[in-house]
Protein backbone atom coordinates (compact mmCIF):
# COMPACT_ATOMS: atom_id res chain seq x y z
CA UNK A 1 0.00 0.00 0.00
CA UNK A 2 0.87 3.99 -0.07
CA UNK A 3 0.35 5.49 2.99
CA UNK A 4 0.11 9.07 1.67
CA UNK A 5 -2.34 12.12 3.08
CA UNK A 6 -3.80 15.06 0.83
CA UNK A 7 -2.76 18.32 0.69
CA UNK A 8 -5.43 20.37 0.37
CA UNK A 9 -6.67 22.91 -2.32
CA UNK A 10 -5.72 20.55 -4.98
CA UNK A 11 -6.98 21.62 -8.75
CA UNK A 12 -6.12 21.01 -11.98
CA UNK A 13 -5.73 23.85 -14.98
CA UNK A 14 -6.71 23.72 -18.59
CA UNK A 15 -4.57 24.78 -21.09
CA UNK A 16 -6.18 25.09 -24.69
CA UNK A 17 -5.52 22.40 -27.40
CA UNK A 18 -1.50 21.83 -27.75
CA UNK A 19 0.19 20.25 -30.47
CA UNK A 20 2.30 17.91 -30.71
CA UNK A 21 4.17 19.12 -33.30
CA UNK A 22 7.70 20.66 -32.71
CA UNK A 23 10.03 22.84 -34.96
CA UNK A 24 12.76 21.05 -34.42
CA UNK A 25 11.23 17.58 -34.89
CA UNK A 26 14.15 16.13 -36.52
CA UNK A 27 16.61 17.34 -33.85
CA UNK A 28 15.23 16.10 -30.70
CA UNK A 29 13.94 12.65 -31.94
CA UNK A 30 16.42 11.21 -29.42
CA UNK A 31 15.24 12.92 -26.59
CA UNK A 32 13.51 11.62 -23.43
CA UNK A 33 10.08 12.35 -21.75
CA UNK A 34 11.11 14.17 -18.40
CA UNK A 35 8.17 14.29 -15.58
CA UNK A 36 8.06 16.90 -12.84
CA UNK A 37 5.86 16.73 -9.93
CA UNK A 38 5.79 19.54 -7.75
CA UNK A 39 3.67 19.64 -4.09
CA UNK A 40 3.29 21.56 -0.75
CA UNK A 41 3.42 20.68 2.55
CA UNK A 42 1.34 22.37 4.95
CA UNK A 43 4.22 24.18 6.16
CA UNK A 44 7.89 24.26 6.17
CA UNK A 45 8.44 22.52 9.39
CA UNK A 46 6.16 19.73 8.39
CA UNK A 47 7.28 19.73 5.35
CA UNK A 48 9.86 16.48 5.94
CA UNK A 49 6.92 14.21 7.60
CA UNK A 50 4.33 14.74 4.71
CA UNK A 51 4.07 11.80 2.19
CA UNK A 52 2.41 12.90 -0.44
CA UNK A 53 -1.46 11.40 -2.39
CA UNK A 54 -0.32 9.44 -4.82
CA UNK A 55 -0.93 9.76 -8.58
CA UNK A 56 -2.56 6.72 -10.63
CA UNK A 57 -2.00 7.52 -14.43
CA UNK A 58 -3.61 5.30 -17.05
CA UNK A 59 -3.13 4.75 -20.52
CA UNK A 60 -6.27 3.16 -22.42
CA UNK A 61 -5.36 0.75 -25.07
CA UNK A 62 -5.45 -2.99 -26.14
CA UNK A 63 -2.66 -5.89 -25.04
CA UNK A 64 -0.98 -7.65 -27.25
CA UNK A 65 1.21 -7.55 -30.48
CA UNK A 66 -1.73 -7.42 -32.96
CA UNK A 67 -2.51 -3.74 -31.53
CA UNK A 68 0.74 -2.06 -31.12
CA UNK A 69 1.12 1.40 -32.89
CA UNK A 70 -2.44 1.62 -33.56
CA UNK A 71 -4.49 5.32 -32.82
CA UNK A 72 -6.53 3.28 -30.29
CA UNK A 73 -3.17 2.34 -28.20
CA UNK A 74 -1.32 6.16 -27.89
CA UNK A 75 -2.59 6.15 -24.10
CA UNK A 76 -0.35 2.88 -23.91
CA UNK A 77 2.28 4.40 -25.76
CA UNK A 78 2.51 7.16 -23.45
CA UNK A 79 2.91 5.05 -20.38
CA UNK A 80 5.57 3.31 -22.06
CA UNK A 81 7.72 6.53 -22.86
CA UNK A 82 6.94 7.94 -18.98
CA UNK A 83 8.10 4.13 -17.95
CA UNK A 84 10.94 4.46 -19.77
CA UNK A 85 11.95 7.62 -19.42
CA UNK A 86 11.48 7.77 -15.42
CA UNK A 87 13.04 4.26 -14.71
CA UNK A 88 9.97 2.80 -14.09
CA UNK A 89 9.68 -0.82 -14.52
CA UNK A 90 6.42 -2.32 -16.00
CA UNK A 91 6.47 -5.86 -14.26
CA UNK A 92 3.72 -6.64 -11.89
CA UNK A 93 0.03 -7.81 -12.75
CA UNK A 94 -2.47 -6.17 -10.52
CA UNK A 95 -5.95 -5.53 -11.29
CA UNK A 96 -5.95 -6.84 -14.71
CA UNK A 97 -3.38 -4.37 -15.03
CA UNK A 98 0.18 -4.09 -15.66
CA UNK A 99 1.87 -1.72 -13.41
CA UNK A 100 4.72 -0.25 -12.25
CA UNK A 101 5.05 1.51 -8.93
CA UNK A 102 7.84 4.43 -8.56
CA UNK A 103 8.48 8.02 -6.96
CA UNK A 104 9.14 11.46 -8.89
CA UNK A 105 11.30 13.64 -6.85
CA UNK A 106 9.42 17.27 -6.11
CA UNK A 107 11.00 20.39 -5.58
CA UNK A 108 10.94 24.34 -6.32
CA UNK A 109 13.95 25.44 -7.69
CA UNK A 110 12.41 29.15 -7.30
CA UNK A 111 9.74 30.46 -4.99
CA UNK A 112 5.96 30.64 -6.61
CA UNK A 113 2.64 31.21 -4.55
CA UNK A 114 -0.34 29.62 -6.63
CA UNK A 115 -3.05 26.86 -5.71
CA UNK A 116 -3.49 25.18 -9.07
CA UNK A 117 -1.37 22.17 -10.61
CA UNK A 118 -1.14 21.95 -14.18
CA UNK A 119 -0.16 19.13 -17.11
CA UNK A 120 2.07 21.25 -19.80
CA UNK A 121 2.29 19.96 -22.97
CA UNK A 122 5.66 21.04 -25.18
CA UNK A 123 9.32 20.69 -24.90
CA UNK A 124 8.90 19.22 -21.06
CA UNK A 125 5.74 17.34 -19.55
CA UNK A 126 5.21 18.61 -16.50
CA UNK A 127 3.00 17.54 -13.62
CA UNK A 128 2.62 20.11 -11.13
CA UNK A 129 0.34 20.66 -8.10
CA UNK A 130 1.11 23.14 -4.81
CA UNK A 131 -0.50 25.23 -2.78
CA UNK A 132 1.25 27.72 -0.99
CA UNK A 133 5.01 29.23 -1.17
CA UNK A 134 7.99 27.21 -0.68
CA UNK A 135 11.31 26.95 -1.66
CA UNK A 136 13.23 23.77 -1.79
CA UNK A 137 13.36 20.05 -2.05
CA UNK A 138 10.46 18.60 -0.69
CA UNK A 139 10.66 14.94 -0.93
CA UNK A 140 8.87 12.20 -3.78
CA UNK A 141 5.71 11.81 -4.84
CA UNK A 142 4.11 8.35 -5.18
CA UNK A 143 3.19 7.28 -8.93
CA UNK A 144 1.03 4.08 -10.20
CA UNK A 145 1.53 3.87 -13.75
CA UNK A 146 -0.98 1.35 -15.36
CA UNK A 147 -1.71 0.01 -18.65
CA UNK A 148 -5.16 -2.13 -18.28
CA UNK A 149 -4.88 -5.63 -19.67
CA UNK A 150 -8.69 -7.00 -20.08
CA UNK A 151 -8.89 -4.84 -23.71
CA UNK A 152 -10.16 -1.43 -23.69
CA UNK A 153 -13.89 -1.22 -23.49
CA UNK A 154 -13.26 -2.92 -19.78
CA UNK A 155 -10.62 -0.86 -18.52
CA UNK A 156 -12.40 0.07 -15.33
CA UNK A 157 -12.54 -3.15 -14.41
CA UNK A 158 -8.68 -2.51 -13.58
CA UNK A 159 -9.09 1.89 -13.01
CA UNK A 160 -11.81 1.21 -9.94
CA UNK A 161 -9.74 -1.53 -8.02
CA UNK A 162 -6.59 0.18 -8.23
CA UNK A 163 -7.59 3.59 -6.98
CA UNK A 164 -8.87 1.84 -4.40
CA UNK A 165 -5.90 -0.25 -3.34
CA UNK A 166 -3.41 2.84 -3.67
CA UNK A 167 -6.05 5.03 -1.69
CA UNK A 168 -6.02 7.64 -4.88
CA UNK A 169 -8.61 10.03 -4.72
CA UNK A 170 -10.49 11.12 -8.14
CA UNK A 171 -8.64 14.25 -9.06
CA UNK A 172 -5.48 12.18 -9.09
CA UNK A 173 -6.84 9.57 -11.36
CA UNK A 174 -4.96 10.80 -14.93
CA UNK A 175 -6.85 9.10 -18.13
CA UNK A 176 -4.70 9.06 -21.33
CA UNK A 177 -6.93 8.14 -24.20
CA UNK A 178 -7.33 8.78 -27.91
CA UNK A 179 -9.58 11.48 -29.37
CA UNK A 180 -11.20 11.22 -32.48
CA UNK A 181 -12.68 14.72 -32.27
CA UNK A 182 -9.04 16.35 -31.94
CA UNK A 183 -6.80 16.53 -34.89
CA UNK A 184 -4.25 14.18 -35.18
CA UNK A 185 -1.45 15.45 -33.24
CA UNK A 186 -3.52 18.05 -30.77
CA UNK A 187 -3.26 17.21 -27.11
CA UNK A 188 -5.99 18.42 -25.31
CA UNK A 189 -5.59 18.26 -20.80
CA UNK A 190 -9.19 18.33 -18.91
CA UNK A 191 -10.10 18.47 -15.54
CA UNK A 192 -13.05 16.09 -15.84
CA UNK A 193 -15.76 15.12 -18.50
CA UNK A 194 -17.91 12.71 -19.82
CA UNK A 195 -16.49 9.72 -21.93
CA UNK A 196 -17.09 11.46 -25.24
CA UNK A 197 -18.71 8.36 -26.45
CA UNK A 198 -14.98 6.44 -26.20
CA UNK A 199 -15.97 3.13 -24.43
CA UNK A 200 -13.02 2.74 -22.74
CA UNK A 201 -13.99 6.02 -20.77
CA UNK A 202 -17.30 5.01 -20.45
CA UNK A 203 -16.30 2.00 -18.71
CA UNK A 204 -13.80 3.84 -16.31
CA UNK A 205 -16.64 6.18 -14.89
CA UNK A 206 -19.19 3.13 -14.70
CA UNK A 207 -16.69 1.66 -12.47
CA UNK A 208 -16.20 4.83 -10.56
CA UNK A 209 -19.92 4.39 -9.72
CA UNK A 210 -20.82 7.34 -12.40
CA UNK A 211 -18.16 9.87 -10.99
CA UNK A 212 -16.31 11.49 -13.95
CA UNK A 213 -14.18 14.30 -12.05
CA UNK A 214 -10.81 12.95 -13.07
CA UNK A 215 -8.39 14.84 -15.25
CA UNK A 216 -7.68 13.10 -18.85
CA UNK A 217 -5.52 13.61 -20.92
CA UNK A 218 -7.02 13.44 -24.66
CA UNK A 219 -4.28 12.69 -27.73
CA UNK A 220 -6.11 13.07 -31.00
CA UNK A 221 -5.93 10.68 -33.69
CA UNK A 222 -8.63 12.55 -36.28
CA UNK A 223 -11.46 11.33 -37.75
CA UNK A 224 -11.91 8.61 -40.31
CA UNK A 225 -11.05 9.58 -44.07
CA UNK A 226 -14.05 9.14 -46.19
CA UNK A 227 -16.74 6.12 -45.44
CA UNK A 228 -14.12 4.29 -43.35
CA UNK A 229 -15.14 2.14 -40.98
CA UNK A 230 -14.78 3.43 -37.34
CA UNK A 231 -13.41 0.50 -35.35
CA UNK A 232 -10.94 0.03 -38.43
CA UNK A 233 -10.13 3.62 -38.00
CA UNK A 234 -9.23 2.75 -34.48
CA UNK A 235 -7.29 -0.71 -34.87
CA UNK A 236 -5.30 0.76 -37.68
CA UNK A 237 -1.75 1.85 -37.63
CA UNK A 238 -0.61 5.07 -37.91
CA UNK A 239 0.98 6.24 -40.92
CA UNK A 240 4.61 7.09 -41.42
CA UNK A 241 3.14 10.80 -41.44
CA UNK A 242 0.83 10.48 -38.68
CA UNK A 243 3.62 8.45 -36.80
CA UNK A 244 5.93 12.02 -36.98
CA UNK A 245 2.87 14.15 -35.67
CA UNK A 246 2.01 11.81 -32.60
CA UNK A 247 5.81 10.45 -31.71
CA UNK A 248 5.97 10.90 -27.93
CA UNK A 249 9.60 11.15 -28.17
CA UNK A 250 10.17 13.26 -30.80
CA UNK A 251 8.71 16.68 -29.02
CA UNK A 252 9.87 16.49 -25.65
CA UNK A 253 12.99 17.49 -24.40
CA UNK A 254 15.01 16.46 -21.38
CA UNK A 255 14.07 19.03 -18.58
CA UNK A 256 16.78 20.41 -16.91
CA UNK A 257 18.94 18.21 -14.96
Amino acid sequence: MLNAVSATNLSISCPRRLQFQHPCLRKIRSAPIRIRIYASAPNDEERLKVEYTPWLIVGLGNPGNKYHGTRHNVGFEMIDQISQAEGVPMNTIQSKALIGIGSFCGAFPFQQDATTSTLFIGQNIYILYHTRKIAGSIGEVPIVLAKPQAYINFSGESVAPLALYYQVPLRHILLIYDEMSLPNGVMKLQPKGGHGHHNGVRSVVGHLDGRREFPRLCIGIGNPPGNMDMKAFLLQKFSSVEREQVHILSFCRSSAQ
